[in-house]
């Protein structure tokens, strides 16, 4: 699977387990964006999980948001459409105290 992400935004993705696995996006400037987790459901769905870095309220937190919160939406969808998992269910954003 290939991503377009911004020149100064990178992603790794990991395992997690046999049935789930994580992106980390990073940028050059602002440091670990964030994280989206996948997890097959045993519902037949797929579990979606995008996780801000930072602390809530703080400035380079709402800086990470707005770029990280695009990107996640787009590479969810990308995720979605060329892996093997059912349909998705999305969680809203939440921000990871780091």
């Amino acid at each position: 699977m290939s991503f377009q992400l911004p020149p100064n935004v990178t992603a790794q993705r990991k395992p997690i387990s046999a049935t789930s696995y994580e992106y980390i996006l990073r940028h050059s400037e602002l440091g670990q964006l964030g994280q989206i987790m996948l997890s097959a459901c045993t519902s037949g769905s797929c579990k979606v999980t995008s996780l801000v870095n930072g602390q809530p309220g703080d400035q380079l937190t709402e800086q990470r948001r707005a770029v990280f919160e695009p990107l996640a939406k787009t590479l969810a969808e990308q995720i979605q459409m060329t892996t093997n998992f059912p349909k998705a269910v999305t969680e809203k954003n939440q921000t990871v105290t780091a």
